[in-house]
């Protein structure tokens, strides 16, 4: 079950206000997912996020705003690295061996 979207700002937003706010949601849902055990979903709206918040970044002259879409985006790269290495692996048995 994940949580309801957070409406859009009212007021008119730039076009990376926009991709900022969509980041911000993919993150929301994929922490969402994560914590409801739908960790493949999870992943995709981990790896969809740092994909933006990389676009970002390319395109940011300030280094601080820079810095926090690298930094955010590294980290939804990072999530999706550990959630990766949890998930089972195919042709393998469960259970110990």
């Amino acid at each position: 079950m994940q949580a309801a979207p957070k409406p859009a700002p009212k007021q008119p937003m730039t076009r990376a206000q926009k991709l900022r706010w969509y980041a911000e949601q993919l993150m929301a849902d994929a922490a969402s997912d994560e914590k409801a055990g739908a960790y493949e979903t999870a992943v995709s709206h981990y790896l969809q996020a740092a994909d933006i918040l990389l676009l970002l970044a390319k395109v940011e002259a300030n280094y601080t705003a820079w810095k926090y879409y690298a930094d955010n985006a590294s980290m939804c790269q990072q999530k999706a690295r550990r959630l990766i290495a949890l998930a089972p692996k195919e042709g393998s048995a469960p259970g110990p061996s």
